[in-house]
């Protein structure tokens, strides 16, 4: 048996200590606490319960989730905006993109920001007449190549679509750059930085002949340097 065991055994046999009439007649008369009525400035309910004025429960400001479809810059990192993911963040790497000249490429009232669902998704209001807003999107894939990036791309669409002869093909204008469609989806894979760039957008999200311009801005861009910060809330294509 235990110590601590052998103890309490020890003291269920010892004799019980009788209590006087006087403090038998305090455990049945127990002091009663002070009611503080809920008028009283002291006190404020919420709900069903009371709690003194300076620790009751502060009601949460009125704003919306960060998943709302609302633009949002108040993480002080990016213009975030995310229509139906419940926890979004800003993008953690940079693919080039630049917000404000593809905005104007494309022809799009507004950029309405960013954030990351596998790969990084910018988006953009076509117009002010309450329309959806699309997206282009972008990321960096594990392969230094894009011939070969391109490759296995289209072997998989080739198989998706029972199309063995599906191929990407060049971007006009853009040099080392292939790209391929399906379905009125769209992807392209860029060359310039240690890995392969793969940016992809659906037919709306940008005129097909404008497509090859936006590329060459992005292509172009200048990778940032190792632990170098974003240039500001908005992606830009660095010089």
């Amino acid at each position: 048996m235990f110590p601590s065991l052998a103890a309490l055994a020890m003291c269920l046999g010892c004799p019980a200590k009788v209590p006087t009439p006087e403090q038998q007649q305090a455990a049945q008369d127990p002091a009663s606490p002070a009611v503080v009525p809920t008028e009283d400035p002291r006190v404020v309910r919420d709900g069903d319960d009371l709690y003194a004025t300076e620790s009751a429960p502060r009601p949460l400001p009125d704003a919306p989730a960060l998943g709302s479809g609302k633009p949002d810059t108040s993480n002080g990192v990016c213009k975030l905006f995310a229509p139906k993911l419940a926890d979004p963040h800003c993008c953690p790497f940079e693919t080039g993109f630049d917000a404000e000249r593809i905005q104007k490429l494309c022809g799009h009232a507004l950029y309405m920001g960013e954030s990351l669902q596998q790969s990084c998704g910018y988006f953009f209001l076509p117009n002010m007449d309450g329309g959806a807003p699309v997206s282009l999107r972008g990321s960096k894939i594990n392969r230094e190549d894009v011939a070969a990036a391109a490759a296995d791309h289209d072997l998989r669409l080739g198989r998706l679509t029972k199309n063995p002869e599906f191929a990407s093909t060049p971007v006009p204008g853009v040099e080392g750059a292939l790209w391929s469609e399906a379905d009125g989806l769209h992807w392209a894979f860029l060359p310039g930085w240690s890995s392969v760039r793969l940016i992809s957008w659906a037919d709306d999200a940008c005129p097909i002949a404008t497509m090859p311009e936006v590329l060459k801005l992005i292509a172009e861009a200048k990778p940032p340097a190792e632990n170098e910060p974003r240039p500001g809330l908005l992606p830009i294509a660095r010089q």
